[in-house]
């Protein structure tokens, strides 16, 4: 496996742990079991800082850049995924905005807001699963397959410069705290609680 894929795999790990917690976000919401006033607002902004200074800006950059023309060039197969994927990246970084809104009006106490926000949420994590699965089933196997040392060779280039915030052997210290903090401060089981009131 090149270093390009075996990158993109950690760092969508990386997302999977952050999305889990906007889950048990959402579940916690549409139960009842968290109050509006009671949500850690500064756990929601440092995780929508990390998918906006990490994945909008670096990961996803770098497959449209390198990883898709790549592939465009070697297959009509990869066509129709990849258009798709592309169309994705654009509308998560709306589904982001629209969620930032939202979370934003819930804070400051307009009415209605809550439903809003775990409506924006499902959209946003369904919408990454979706993602996720196209690249990991469809995608990274498509590239394995079809392209040469010499077409990964600036990809995989580009993207050792990501440095993955979690798995990988040197992170870039600003992801490294983000998500240091993300999991001090998400409730247990999934983080340390360190957020919690009372605590």
């Amino acid at each position: 496996m090149t270093s390009a894929l075996t990158i993109m795999k950690r760092e969508h790990l990386s997302l999977n742990t952050v999305l889990h917690v906007l889950n048990q976000l959402v579940l916690d919401l549409e139960s009842g079991r968290l109050r509006s006033e009671d949500v850690d607002y500064e756990l929601f902004e440092k995780i929508m800082s990390y998918i906006e200074e990490f994945l909008d800006t670096m990961h996803h950059p770098k497959e449209d850049k390198y990883l898709f023309p790549a592939l465009l060039k070697k297959t009509s197969e990869a066509n129709d995924v990849i258009m798709e994927l592309q169309e994705q990246h654009k509308k998560g970084v709306e589904h982001r905005q629209k969620l930032e809104v939202h979370f934003q009006a819930m804070k400051d106490k307009h009415p209605g807001q809550v439903e809003k926000v775990i409506e924006a949420l499902k959209d946003y994590l369904q919408a990454h699963r979706e993602h996720m699965k196209l690249e990991d089933n469809i995608v990274m196997p498509m590239a394995e397959r079809v392209l040469t040392a010499e077409d990964w060779a600036p990809i995989d280039e580009a993207f050792n410069q990501n440095q993955d915030p979690v798995f990988g052997d040197v992170p870039k210290n600003k992801f490294r705290k983000l998500l240091s903090d993300i999991t001090f401060l998400a409730p247990a089981p999934i983080g340390l609680g360190g957020g919690r009131k009372g605590s």
